[in-house]
């Protein structure tokens, strides 16, 4: 969760506590509560994200494929990590991601509104009524002694332990905290009546909100103030509907770092609670005596205002929820026509050194909210990066474009003719525009993930990274190569042209044999033997290649400067295979694991060694 405060505005805000707190030391017992709980919250949510093992792909597309389990899922999750914020927060990751479509995000976050009443009934129901600190000692003991332990499992129960154990005790201080008042300040005689306190009081629950960016916190405050009476009941509800209305500034703040897919999702979220507060307002005089017809049909006493406020709490969320439901296929469509998906540059379009510098397409700063997300907009990513490092390297040698549905008779006849001055584009040109960047955002996107990765995580990402380093090999490879193969492929001697035009035919049937690879079937050992065909053909080729330049050297039909121009050249289009080779081979892995999380993955074809090409000097 994104920091409010930038760090220029830390040491100020320290000095005021600090004044605060040697003004009123009542007021350091309230902020250690707020504070404790705060914490408590950070650790359920570390607690419960090393509970899905790298599964959560697919426990996300069986839990969210009707809307009533999206609703049903945002309730539970935000019951259970006790924050609609990093819900919404985490599920803007998981659509920007792909994890999630945008109607099962939306229900996820309806269902987020309606779970934070859950802690507001907790807290009203019991922790106001029981020595919370009494209970929270001993859970902070067990989650700090299985917080401790190395197993991804029970590190995560004793977070979850600790977690709720800081929960307790922080509403414990809280409450004692507001009870310091009562001799020292009596905040009931500041109370607003009318409109004047519904608007007043609904901005300091929004304020509240987005400061400490938590609702529940708000709610914990405005119940805690609530029970020892220095908050007015008609105040509270109105703060109820400002926390509430808070939340957007969270889902706002992490679309900012989104795509717009995600950036939907907060658009979302932000038009459902900002028509559930204008209706909640608008009608809050008979919403009011809703709440105390119910109470009264439920049992509950007239002076239980936290209960009561609890009950306000739900009703306006289920209120928003039918409201808003009816309309989400059009929300939708509406939210799809005003934020689009920005569509990648074509690179296979023939003016390929004319379009802008290419960046990363997939990755944004909210997927690192969550390894699943980050991992898998990561493999987007670097699958971009493979289909540009292809396409680069394609008009550095002068291809003809293979997803033009050619045969090989046309493929060769596209190869051998004259290549357009136009169309003969620097390699140095094409790579700079359309793979440094890419590759740049991947190498700095890698170095801000969470490093408490899991180990078949830490292995994903490994993976990701090598294959990432390899695509730029090879495009690094075809700079070298372009480099004699433009003086060269206009030459008047047939044997020079002809050789050339064997090295840029032997990269197309490598790239198709890259094409063939990835629909081999499943099964690591169907796609070590299709990789080993692959290196087998490399080898052939190379070897071939050799015999026939030896032997033009031997019928002076070539010189040794051109012998040895071409042997290197031929050393450049194998690192070019063999590092295009290895960076499929490596998401081939990764596909694999991803697969399989649960079984031990064999060792592939992207684990050999990672050595150069040689020729035969």
């Amino acid at each position: 969760m994104k920091a409010f405060l930038t760090p220029r505005w830390v040491p100020a805000v320290l000095l005021v506590l600090i004044v605060l707190f040697f003004w009123r030391p009542e007021l350091a017992t309230l902020a250690a509560g707020i504070a404790l709980f705060m914490l408590g919250m950070h650790h359920l949510e570390d607690g419960f994200r090393a509970f899905t093992g790298g599964a959560l792909e697919r426990w996300l597309s069986r839990s969210t494929n009707r809307m009533w389990k999206s609703l049903l899922f945002g309730v539970v999750s935000t019951a259970l990590v006790q924050s609609s914020s990093l819900v919404t927060l985490l599920t803007i990751a998981f659509l920007s991601a792909g994890l999630v479509s945008l109607i099962a995000g939306i229900g996820i976050v309806f269902g987020a509104n309606l779970g934070t009443t859950t802690g507001a009934w907790l807290i009203a129901l019991v922790g106001l009524k029981i020595d919370l600190a009494a209970v929270a000692m001993p859970l902070l003991v067990f989650g700090v002694m299985l917080g401790r332990r190395v197993e991804a499992v029970w590190k995560g129960l004793g977070q979850v332990l600790l977690g709720i154990g800081l929960l307790f005790l922080g509403i414990d201080l809280m409450k004692a905290g507001f009870e310091s008042f009562e001799g020292v300040l009596n905040l009931e005689h500041y109370q607003l009546s009318g409109w004047t306190g519904v608007l007043v009081y609904t901005f300091i629950g929004l304020l509240a909100t987005v400061l400490m960016q938590s609702s529940h916190a708000s709610m914990m405050i405005t119940l805690a103030a609530l029970a020892s009476g220095q908050l007015a009941y008609g105040n509270a509800l109105a703060m109820a509907i400002g926390a509430n209305l808070g939340t957007t500034v969270t889902a706002v703040i992490g679309a900012m770092g989104s795509n717009n897919a995600g950036r939907r999702l907060a658009g979302a979220h932000i038009l459902f609670n900002l028509v559930t507060a204008v209706v909640a307002l608008v009608i809050l005089p008979s919403l009011t005596r809703v709440v105390e017809d119910l109470s009264a049909w439920l049992g509950i006493a007239a002076d239980a205002h936290t209960l009561k406020l609890a009950l306000f709490h739900t009703l306006f969320n289920v209120l928003g929820l039918a409201i808003m439901l009816p309309f989400v296929p059009l929300m939708v469509k509406y939210l799809m026509r005003w934020l689009p998906d920005v569509a990648a540059v074509d690179p296979a379009h023939p003016d390929l050194s004319e379009q802008p510098p290419m960046r990363a397409h997939y990755l944004n700063d909210s997927s690192l909210l969550h390894a699943d997300a980050a991992l898998k907009v990561l493999d987007q990513e670097v699958r971009h990066l493979a289909e540009l490092s292809r396409e680069v390297i394609g008009s550095a040698l002068y291809l003809p474009d293979l997803k033009a549905g050619l045969n090989n008779e046309q493929l060769l006849a596209r190869l051998q003719a004259p290549v357009p001055m136009d169309e003969r584009v620097e390699a140095d040109v094409l790579y700079e525009r359309h793979v440094k960047g890419v590759y740049g955002d991947i190498i700095d996107f890698i170095s801000r993930l969470d490093t408490s990765l899991l180990p078949e995580q830490q292995q994903q990402l490994m993976d990701y990274s090598l294959a990432a380093r390899d695509l730029v090999e090879s495009v690094k490879a075809a700079k070298h190569l372009q480099a004699n193969l433009r003086r060269q492929i206009d030459s008047a001697q047939p044997t020079i042209r002809n050789a050339y035009d064997r090295l840029r035919w032997q990269c197309i049937q490598a790239m198709k044999s890259l094409d063939a690879l990835a629909v081999v079937g499943d099964g690591m050992d169907t796609r070590r033997l299709a990789f080993a065909d692959y290196e087998r053909l490399e080898k052939q080729f190379a070897d071939t290649f050799q015999r026939e330049v030896q032997s033009a050297l031997r019928n002076r039909e070539m010189d040794g400067w051109q012998a040895s121009s071409l042997l290197n050249d031929l050393h450049y289009l194998l690192r070019i295979q063999r590092h295009l080779g290895l960076a499929y081979a490596a998401l081939d892995e990764v596909a694999a694991l991803a697969a399989a999380t649960d079984k031990p993955v064999e060792k592939s074809p992207a684990d050999r060694e990672r050595v150069e090409p040689t020729v035969d000097a």
